[in-house]
């Protein structure tokens, strides 16, 4: 009896052993097996870097499958993870002292959540679908920020594959955006704090960071950036060939210790990814890190649209193509999940739309999914509100051209062709409307009424004002005719 009992424990415990073998490790501890790349994948990287261009690329992409991003207006940004189950900022939450880290976690409860992220409650349809309905035509979801954890079951790096059983979020997504009929919008981060001997311990704290010994070996330096390079490379041919067509591509700052940022070969980099995806549109952010606190980035801008206005209203026209990006949630959470459910007023919201609009711009605006993968209940109050908006004020900021000169006017304009003028008259202008139109228009209109507005025109220039009865908490529009 006594050796059946034992025999009966060791069968046990072979049959528990490789079960107990696969358990995830800790997420905060780095295993450079996770990160090693083959010889045929370093030889593709260093092909890359080193093989010069026939010749220039062009920007913005003139391929015809890329000709939808100017006039897109409005696109929903989404950075979701493991910082969501904390409703923490992404990745910038773990550095202790940072202006803009939220509520501090540390290193180890951060990566911690990677064990207990698992979002049953994930069906990015119904949030797409309230979306679209509310004007939106793009998506942009992070497939994985600067804390390395990828949404997808990457070969390499941390993520789904060791901690969800391989689920693929990035699938989930992409298939949701197109029954929606949303353009499909990747963010990825080239940083990843997550790599062997990308961010030393110190680095996690505002007291210590920055102070890192110079680099002495630029050969060995050399070769690990090149690894490095090459694991990036890996994810992101994962993300631009398993899920068919990607519209959109914003990158988030490629960087590495001791090397200049020419070295970073943007143009060659982007030449690849259009070998992959002849018609994506990609963001200016490769070889230019753009942090809150380092607004102006640290190089020049290569790209198919610039990002200069990240959480600030536009100003001027930074290029041909280009977005704001900016946070809806209001305090706590940061870029991340607002536990709190608070949100920006929809005036504010209006008038960072119109800005971008009105300068010919896109407006990019971040909304982080908790946790367990649906958005707070008060995603679709405000969703409602922008829709109700849209079933008149749609026509004055899609398919419209910007101002036709900030000068010309005392709120904002956009345009159709060259005898339609929208004028937004935004809940915080109280005063009298002037633009210097230099001809009489035919007819004013209150787009949310239909009902005419009465006017003045002299010397070229048109006046009016909304009576207070006529006016809302969103954008109230007048259409100029000539």
């Amino acid at each position: 009896m006594k050796g059946k009992s034992l025999l009966t424990i060791l069968v046990a415990a072979l049959v528990a052993a490789p079960v107990f073998a696969q358990q995830p490790k800790d997420p905060a501890e780095i295993d450079p097996a996770d990160y090693q790349v083959t010889k045929r994948e370093l030889k593709k990287a260093r092909k890359i870097l080193y093989t010069p261009l026939d010749q220039p690329l062009v920007f913005p992409n003139p391929s015809p499958g890329a000709q939808w991003f100017p006039e897109a207006g409005l696109g929903l940004f989404m950075h979701w993870g493991i910082h969501s189950l904390l409703g923490a900022q992404p990745s910038w939450n773990m550095i202790k002292g940072y202006e803009w880290a939220g509520e501090w976690h540390s290193r180890e409860e951060y990566y911690g959540q990677a064990f207990l992220f698992d979002p049953q409650d994930y069906n990015p349809d119904r949030y797409l679908k309230a979306a679209r309905e509310a004007g939106f035509t793009y998506a942009v979801l992070t497939t994985r920020h600067h804390d390395g954890y990828a949404l997808w079951p990457s070969k390499l790096g941390i993520g789904t594959r060791q901690y969800m059983h391989g689920r693929d979020l990035i699938r989930e997504y992409v298939d949701a955006c197109r029954r929606q009929g949303l353009k499909v919008g990747l963010y990825y981060s080239p940083r990843d704090w997550h790599y062997p001997g990308d961010r030393p311990l110190s680095e996690f704290d505002v007291e210590t960071w920055g102070k890192l010994p110079p680099v002495t070996d630029t050969v060995a330096n050399r070769q690990a950036f090149e690894a490095f390079f090459a694991y990036i490379m890996v994810q992101l041919e994962e993300l631009l060939t398993q899920y068919g067509k990607i519209d959109v591509l914003w990158l988030d700052g490629m960087g590495w210790r001791g090397i200049p940022v020419q070295d970073l070969q943007t143009e060659r980099v982007y030449a690849w990814i259009r070998s992959l995806q002849p018609d994506i549109v990609i963001n200016d952010r490769w070889g230019n890190i753009v942090n809150p606190d380092n607004p102006d980035g640290t190089s020049m801008r290569i790209g198919d649209f610039t990002t200069p206005f990240e959480c600030t209203k536009p100003t001027y026209i930074p290029s041909k193509w280009w977005d704001e990006c900016h946070i809806w949630n209001g305090k706590g959470g940061g870029w991340g999940y607002n536990k709190k459910g608070l949100f920006k007023p929809m005036s504010w919201f209006m008038e960072h739309f119109v800005a971008a609009r009105s300068l010919g711009g896109n407006f990019l605006i971040n909304v982080g999914p908790s946790g367990t993968g649906d958005m707070h209940p008060n995603y679709y109050k405000e969703i409602a509100i922008l829709r109700e908006w849209m079933e008149t004020g749609a026509e004055s900021v899609f398919g419209t051209g910007p101002t036709p000169g900030v000068e010309r006017s005392n709120v904002p304009l956009t345009t159709r062709g060259q005898d339609i003028w929208y004028a937004h008259v935004l809940p915080d202008f109280k005063r009298q409307v002037s633009v210097k139109t230099d001809r009489e228009p035919a007819s004013l209109t209150l787009l949310r009424t239909g009902e005419a507005v009465p006017y003045i025109y002299r010397d070229g220039f048109l006046v009016f004002q909304l009576a207070a009865d006529r006016r809302t908490a969103t954008d109230d529009v007048v259409k100029i005719v000539f």
